[in-house]
């Protein structure tokens, strides 16, 4: 996502949607990603569009968090250095793979 595309898209949820709260977005992105699950499973076509409504509210809760584009950008780096440094272990019966602590 470009800055653009997160300030536009930022802009337009306060607009669109001005008492959702940072909770209220993760809420909605929970049904969004059942949604995308079964899409996934069924091999939907449109399937990357789910992908997107996922992207926009979880961005959107960061945004209505007081997250900038820049922040997120800097986190997201951060975050990758610390999971690149880490130990992994072997995925579970789900295929979730977490670190080891």
């Amino acid at each position: 996502m470009t800055e653009q595309q997160f300030n536009e898209i930022s802009a337009w949820q306060n607009q669109t949607f001005g008492q959702a709260t940072p909770l209220s977005k993760i809420a909605h992105l929970r049904e969004e990603l059942d949604e995308l699950v079964s899409d996934i499973k069924t091999i939907a076509p449109d399937r990357r569009l789910e992908f997107a409504d996922c992207f926009f509210l979880l961005f959107g809760s960061a945004a209505a968090d007081g997250m900038t584009y820049e922040d997120i950008c800097n986190a997201i780096q951060e975050k990758f250095e610390i999971n690149k440094a880490r130990n992994w272990g072997k995925p579970d019966k789900n295929g979730v793979v977490k670190h080891i602590k």
